[in-house]
Protein backbone atom coordinates (compact mmCIF):
# COMPACT_ATOMS: atom_id res chain seq x y z
CA UNK A 1 0.00 0.00 0.00
CA UNK A 2 2.62 2.17 0.87
CA UNK A 3 4.23 1.38 -2.64
CA UNK A 4 1.22 2.84 -4.05
CA UNK A 5 0.96 5.71 -2.13
CA UNK A 6 4.63 6.90 -3.39
CA UNK A 7 3.82 5.97 -6.42
CA UNK A 8 0.16 8.45 -6.54
CA UNK A 9 2.43 11.08 -5.18
CA UNK A 10 4.76 11.00 -8.12
CA UNK A 11 2.30 11.24 -10.47
CA UNK A 12 0.81 14.16 -8.77
CA UNK A 13 4.21 15.43 -8.77
CA UNK A 14 4.49 14.76 -12.50
CA UNK A 15 1.23 16.60 -12.97
CA UNK A 16 1.71 19.46 -11.25
CA UNK A 17 5.51 19.67 -12.80
CA UNK A 18 3.43 20.71 -16.27
CA UNK A 19 2.96 24.39 -16.77
CA UNK A 20 -0.69 23.38 -17.87
CA UNK A 21 -1.46 22.55 -14.75
CA UNK A 22 -0.72 25.77 -13.20
CA UNK A 23 -1.98 27.75 -15.74
CA UNK A 24 -5.55 26.35 -15.71
CA UNK A 25 -5.12 26.51 -12.25
CA UNK A 26 -4.86 30.49 -12.59
CA UNK A 27 -7.21 30.73 -15.25
CA UNK A 28 -9.96 29.16 -13.33
CA UNK A 29 -9.84 31.61 -10.41
CA UNK A 30 -9.44 34.30 -13.01
CA UNK A 31 -12.70 33.35 -14.45
CA UNK A 32 -14.60 33.15 -11.53
CA UNK A 33 -12.98 36.92 -10.44
CA UNK A 34 -13.93 38.08 -13.79
CA UNK A 35 -17.93 36.77 -13.69
CA UNK A 36 -18.48 38.12 -10.49
CA UNK A 37 -16.97 41.69 -11.39
CA UNK A 38 -19.19 41.38 -14.29
CA UNK A 39 -22.34 40.68 -12.46
CA UNK A 40 -22.05 43.25 -9.88
CA UNK A 41 -20.94 45.95 -12.60
CA UNK A 42 -24.14 44.64 -14.72
CA UNK A 43 -26.13 44.68 -10.93
CA UNK A 44 -24.88 48.34 -10.35
CA UNK A 45 -25.03 50.13 -13.69
CA UNK A 46 -28.14 48.89 -14.69
CA UNK A 47 -29.42 49.46 -10.91
CA UNK A 48 -31.18 45.79 -10.73
CA UNK A 49 -33.22 45.05 -7.42
CA UNK A 50 -31.25 42.44 -5.21
CA UNK A 51 -34.90 42.45 -3.03
CA UNK A 52 -38.27 41.93 -4.08
CA UNK A 53 -41.86 42.58 -2.56
CA UNK A 54 -43.79 39.51 -1.79
CA UNK A 55 -47.60 40.27 -2.15
CA UNK A 56 -49.81 39.80 0.66
CA UNK A 57 -51.65 37.89 -1.21
CA UNK A 58 -48.66 35.31 -2.77
CA UNK A 59 -50.81 32.04 -2.19
CA UNK A 60 -53.37 33.39 -4.45
CA UNK A 61 -50.82 34.51 -7.15
CA UNK A 62 -48.86 31.27 -6.86
CA UNK A 63 -52.04 29.10 -7.32
CA UNK A 64 -52.83 31.32 -10.38
CA UNK A 65 -49.75 30.62 -11.95
CA UNK A 66 -49.96 26.91 -10.83
CA UNK A 67 -53.19 26.77 -12.61
CA UNK A 68 -51.71 28.11 -15.43
CA UNK A 69 -48.37 25.62 -15.58
CA UNK A 70 -50.19 22.17 -14.98
CA UNK A 71 -52.50 23.62 -17.87
CA UNK A 72 -49.54 24.31 -20.12
CA UNK A 73 -48.18 20.65 -19.08
CA UNK A 74 -50.94 18.92 -19.94
CA UNK A 75 -51.61 20.24 -23.31
CA UNK A 76 -47.53 19.69 -24.15
CA UNK A 77 -48.01 16.04 -23.09
CA UNK A 78 -51.40 15.54 -25.35
CA UNK A 79 -50.05 17.68 -28.18
CA UNK A 80 -47.32 14.92 -29.32
CA UNK A 81 -44.77 17.16 -29.92
CA UNK A 82 -41.78 15.52 -29.10
CA UNK A 83 -39.69 18.53 -28.43
CA UNK A 84 -41.66 20.40 -26.19
CA UNK A 85 -42.13 16.83 -24.24
CA UNK A 86 -38.20 16.78 -24.05
CA UNK A 87 -37.95 20.22 -23.17
CA UNK A 88 -40.79 19.98 -20.45
CA UNK A 89 -39.00 18.87 -17.52
CA UNK A 90 -38.49 22.89 -16.14
CA UNK A 91 -41.73 23.08 -16.03
CA UNK A 92 -42.80 19.63 -14.13
CA UNK A 93 -39.88 21.36 -11.78
CA UNK A 94 -41.33 24.70 -11.25
CA UNK A 95 -45.29 22.61 -10.80
CA UNK A 96 -43.83 20.94 -7.70
CA UNK A 97 -42.26 24.01 -5.94
CA UNK A 98 -45.28 25.69 -6.38
CA UNK A 99 -47.43 23.11 -5.39
CA UNK A 100 -45.11 22.56 -2.11
CA UNK A 101 -44.66 26.10 -1.64
CA UNK A 102 -48.22 26.06 -0.96
CA UNK A 103 -48.68 23.42 0.75
CA UNK A 104 -46.21 24.35 3.59
CA UNK A 105 -46.90 28.12 3.66
CA UNK A 106 -43.33 29.12 2.36
CA UNK A 107 -43.31 32.24 1.18
CA UNK A 108 -41.31 33.28 -2.47
CA UNK A 109 -37.88 34.50 -1.95
CA UNK A 110 -37.68 38.64 -1.01
CA UNK A 111 -33.81 38.14 -1.43
CA UNK A 112 -31.05 36.58 -2.56
CA UNK A 113 -28.90 35.00 -0.14
CA UNK A 114 -25.23 33.86 -0.02
CA UNK A 115 -25.38 30.24 -1.15
CA UNK A 116 -28.27 31.30 -4.44
CA UNK A 117 -25.49 33.44 -5.23
CA UNK A 118 -22.58 31.10 -5.45
CA UNK A 119 -25.01 28.75 -6.97
CA UNK A 120 -26.04 31.49 -9.69
CA UNK A 121 -22.07 31.43 -10.16
CA UNK A 122 -21.74 28.03 -10.43
CA UNK A 123 -24.12 28.27 -13.33
CA UNK A 124 -23.12 30.94 -15.07
CA UNK A 125 -19.27 29.99 -15.00
CA UNK A 126 -19.78 26.49 -15.57
CA UNK A 127 -17.14 25.24 -12.91
CA UNK A 128 -18.42 21.00 -13.70
CA UNK A 129 -17.30 21.93 -17.66
CA UNK A 130 -14.50 24.10 -17.36
CA UNK A 131 -12.41 21.62 -14.69
CA UNK A 132 -14.01 18.33 -16.88
CA UNK A 133 -12.12 20.31 -19.88
CA UNK A 134 -8.95 20.69 -17.89
CA UNK A 135 -8.86 17.10 -16.23
CA UNK A 136 -10.18 15.33 -19.75
CA UNK A 137 -6.72 17.20 -21.00
CA UNK A 138 -4.70 16.45 -17.49
CA UNK A 139 -5.54 12.83 -18.15
CA UNK A 140 -4.54 12.39 -22.04
CA UNK A 141 -1.23 13.88 -21.08
CA UNK A 142 -0.94 11.28 -17.93
CA UNK A 143 -1.45 8.14 -20.36
CA UNK A 144 -1.57 8.78 -24.19
CA UNK A 145 0.70 11.50 -23.43
CA UNK A 146 3.31 8.47 -22.01
CA UNK A 147 2.88 6.68 -24.90
CA UNK A 148 3.56 9.71 -27.76
CA UNK A 149 6.56 10.31 -25.57
CA UNK A 150 7.88 7.72 -25.21
CA UNK A 151 8.46 7.54 -21.23
CA UNK A 152 5.88 4.70 -20.41
CA UNK A 153 8.04 2.25 -20.87
CA UNK A 154 10.16 3.18 -18.17
CA UNK A 155 7.61 3.64 -16.11
CA UNK A 156 6.09 -0.10 -16.58
CA UNK A 157 9.64 -1.24 -16.23
CA UNK A 158 9.55 -0.13 -12.71
CA UNK A 159 8.21 -2.70 -9.64
CA UNK A 160 4.67 -1.96 -10.16
CA UNK A 161 1.91 -3.87 -11.41
CA UNK A 162 0.01 -2.37 -14.44
CA UNK A 163 -3.40 -1.65 -12.93
CA UNK A 164 -1.16 0.06 -10.19
CA UNK A 165 0.36 2.29 -12.52
CA UNK A 166 -3.19 3.39 -13.88
CA UNK A 167 -4.85 3.49 -10.66
CA UNK A 168 -2.45 6.15 -9.47
CA UNK A 169 -2.95 8.21 -12.29
CA UNK A 170 -6.53 8.44 -12.28
CA UNK A 171 -6.46 9.04 -8.57
CA UNK A 172 -3.78 11.89 -9.46
CA UNK A 173 -6.23 13.74 -12.09
CA UNK A 174 -9.30 13.21 -9.31
CA UNK A 175 -7.01 14.71 -6.88
CA UNK A 176 -6.58 17.61 -9.07
CA UNK A 177 -9.77 17.65 -9.33
CA UNK A 178 -10.83 18.14 -6.39
CA UNK A 179 -8.40 20.32 -5.87
CA UNK A 180 -10.32 22.70 -8.37
CA UNK A 181 -13.50 22.40 -7.48
CA UNK A 182 -12.87 23.13 -3.83
CA UNK A 183 -10.53 26.02 -4.65
CA UNK A 184 -13.79 27.21 -6.95
CA UNK A 185 -15.80 26.94 -4.30
CA UNK A 186 -13.57 28.84 -2.06
CA UNK A 187 -12.87 31.77 -4.12
CA UNK A 188 -16.50 32.13 -5.63
CA UNK A 189 -17.68 32.47 -1.35
CA UNK A 190 -15.00 35.26 -0.94
CA UNK A 191 -15.65 37.17 -4.07
CA UNK A 192 -19.21 36.73 -4.05
CA UNK A 193 -19.46 37.62 -0.28
CA UNK A 194 -17.13 40.72 -0.83
CA UNK A 195 -19.17 42.31 -3.77
CA UNK A 196 -22.53 41.04 -3.08
CA UNK A 197 -22.77 40.38 1.01
CA UNK A 198 -22.64 37.28 3.06
CA UNK A 199 -26.27 37.72 3.39
CA UNK A 200 -28.85 34.88 4.53
CA UNK A 201 -26.07 32.50 5.24
CA UNK A 202 -28.88 30.34 7.70
CA UNK A 203 -31.32 30.26 4.35
CA UNK A 204 -33.53 27.22 3.41
CA UNK A 205 -34.37 26.33 0.24
CA UNK A 206 -36.20 23.80 -2.02
CA UNK A 207 -34.28 21.05 -3.74
CA UNK A 208 -35.91 18.96 -6.68
CA UNK A 209 -34.48 15.55 -7.35
CA UNK A 210 -36.73 15.06 -10.54
CA UNK A 211 -39.66 13.69 -8.56
CA UNK A 212 -39.98 14.84 -5.24
CA UNK A 213 -39.14 18.40 -3.61
CA UNK A 214 -37.39 18.68 -0.19
CA UNK A 215 -36.78 21.23 1.95
CA UNK A 216 -32.82 22.17 3.59
CA UNK A 217 -30.24 24.78 3.87
CA UNK A 218 -29.17 26.83 0.92
CA UNK A 219 -25.34 25.91 2.07
CA UNK A 220 -26.19 22.22 2.09
CA UNK A 221 -28.01 22.30 -1.34
CA UNK A 222 -24.98 24.33 -2.81
CA UNK A 223 -22.94 21.50 -1.57
CA UNK A 224 -24.83 18.90 -2.96
CA UNK A 225 -24.74 20.77 -6.40
CA UNK A 226 -20.72 20.99 -6.21
CA UNK A 227 -20.75 17.12 -4.70
CA UNK A 228 -22.86 16.19 -8.08
CA UNK A 229 -20.68 18.07 -10.65
CA UNK A 230 -17.57 16.26 -9.19
CA UNK A 231 -19.70 13.16 -9.94
CA UNK A 232 -20.27 14.05 -13.42
CA UNK A 233 -16.71 14.88 -13.67
CA UNK A 234 -15.18 11.54 -12.27
CA UNK A 235 -17.52 10.02 -15.20
CA UNK A 236 -16.04 11.72 -17.85
CA UNK A 237 -12.26 11.08 -16.44
CA UNK A 238 -13.21 7.51 -16.77
CA UNK A 239 -13.98 7.98 -20.39
CA UNK A 240 -11.23 9.83 -20.90
CA UNK A 241 -9.02 7.44 -19.21
CA UNK A 242 -10.18 4.52 -21.80
CA UNK A 243 -9.74 6.52 -24.63
CA UNK A 244 -6.06 7.51 -23.34
CA UNK A 245 -5.49 3.56 -22.80
CA UNK A 246 -6.73 2.72 -26.55
CA UNK A 247 -4.95 5.16 -28.05
CA UNK A 248 -0.91 5.97 -28.53
CA UNK A 249 -1.41 9.60 -29.50
CA UNK A 250 -2.28 12.07 -26.94
CA UNK A 251 -4.04 14.51 -29.56
CA UNK A 252 -6.14 11.70 -30.53
CA UNK A 253 -6.84 10.74 -27.19
CA UNK A 254 -7.49 14.80 -26.27
CA UNK A 255 -9.92 15.01 -29.38
CA UNK A 256 -12.73 11.69 -28.84
CA UNK A 257 -12.18 13.08 -25.27
CA UNK A 258 -13.43 16.64 -25.72
CA UNK A 259 -15.54 15.72 -28.44
CA UNK A 260 -17.60 13.08 -26.36
CA UNK A 261 -17.99 15.66 -23.22
CA UNK A 262 -18.94 18.69 -25.72
CA UNK A 263 -21.60 16.93 -28.31
CA UNK A 264 -22.17 13.66 -26.71
CA UNK A 265 -24.87 14.65 -24.69
CA UNK A 266 -26.36 17.07 -27.34
CA UNK A 267 -26.33 13.73 -29.63
CA UNK A 268 -28.18 11.46 -27.33
CA UNK A 269 -30.75 14.10 -25.48
CA UNK A 270 -31.87 14.67 -29.45
CA UNK A 271 -32.23 10.61 -29.61
CA UNK A 272 -33.70 10.36 -26.50
CA UNK A 273 -36.54 13.06 -28.14
CA UNK A 274 -37.40 10.46 -30.77
CA UNK A 275 -36.47 6.80 -29.27
CA UNK A 276 -37.50 5.99 -26.01
CA UNK A 277 -34.32 3.55 -26.32
CA UNK A 278 -32.22 7.26 -26.64
CA UNK A 279 -32.77 8.04 -22.71
CA UNK A 280 -30.63 5.16 -21.85
CA UNK A 281 -27.46 5.79 -23.67
CA UNK A 282 -24.49 7.45 -21.93
CA UNK A 283 -23.75 10.96 -22.00
CA UNK A 284 -26.81 12.04 -22.11
CA UNK A 285 -28.27 12.13 -18.51
CA UNK A 286 -24.96 12.73 -16.50
CA UNK A 287 -25.63 16.17 -15.91
CA UNK A 288 -26.92 15.78 -12.25
CA UNK A 289 -26.82 19.28 -11.19
CA UNK A 290 -28.65 20.69 -14.64
CA UNK A 291 -31.36 18.15 -13.60
CA UNK A 292 -31.35 19.57 -9.73
CA UNK A 293 -31.66 23.35 -10.71
CA UNK A 294 -33.46 23.51 -14.05
CA UNK A 295 -35.61 20.01 -14.21
CA UNK A 296 -34.26 17.15 -16.10
CA UNK A 297 -33.27 17.29 -19.65
CA UNK A 298 -34.78 13.93 -20.53
CA UNK A 299 -38.66 13.56 -20.14
CA UNK A 300 -39.03 10.66 -17.34
CA UNK A 301 -35.75 11.03 -15.92
CA UNK A 302 -34.77 11.61 -11.79
CA UNK A 303 -31.40 12.05 -10.30
CA UNK A 304 -31.37 8.78 -9.34
CA UNK A 305 -32.27 7.33 -12.17
CA UNK A 306 -29.58 9.18 -13.99
CA UNK A 307 -26.58 8.59 -11.32
CA UNK A 308 -27.22 4.80 -11.17
CA UNK A 309 -27.32 4.32 -15.07
CA UNK A 310 -24.39 6.85 -15.17
CA UNK A 311 -22.69 4.65 -12.53
CA UNK A 312 -22.80 1.64 -14.88
CA UNK A 313 -21.54 2.83 -17.39
CA UNK A 314 -18.52 4.67 -15.48
CA UNK A 315 -18.07 1.03 -14.45
CA UNK A 316 -17.98 -0.25 -17.98
CA UNK A 317 -15.79 2.57 -19.19
CA UNK A 318 -13.53 2.20 -15.93
CA UNK A 319 -12.89 -1.87 -17.49
CA UNK A 320 -12.34 -0.82 -20.68
CA UNK A 321 -9.87 0.77 -19.95
CA UNK A 322 -7.80 -0.74 -17.56
CA UNK A 323 -8.05 -3.74 -19.77
CA UNK A 324 -6.88 -2.28 -22.84
CA UNK A 325 -3.96 -0.82 -20.72
CA UNK A 326 -3.27 -4.25 -19.43
CA UNK A 327 -2.91 -6.08 -22.48
CA UNK A 328 -1.63 -3.82 -24.80
CA UNK A 329 1.79 -4.10 -25.90
CA UNK A 330 3.82 -1.06 -24.66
Amino acid sequence: MGNFFSLVSIENTKLWKRLSTKVMFCLLILIIVLTAGVMKYYYVSNKVATTTTVSASWKQDLQKKLTAEKLQLKQINNSGSKVEKAESGSLEKSIAEDEYSINNNIKPKSESNIWSSIAEMESNVGYGEIIALFLLISCSALVAGEFSEGTMKMIISRPYKRYEILTAKLVATLIYGFELLVSSFVVTFIVVGVLFGFTNMSAKEMFWNGSSISYMSSLLKTLIIFGLEFLRIIFYVLVAFALSAAFRSRSLATGFSLFIFLVGGGIVRILAMYFAWGKYLPFGRDNFAYLVTNGSPIQGVTLLSAMVLTAIYALVFAFIGYFVFQKRDI
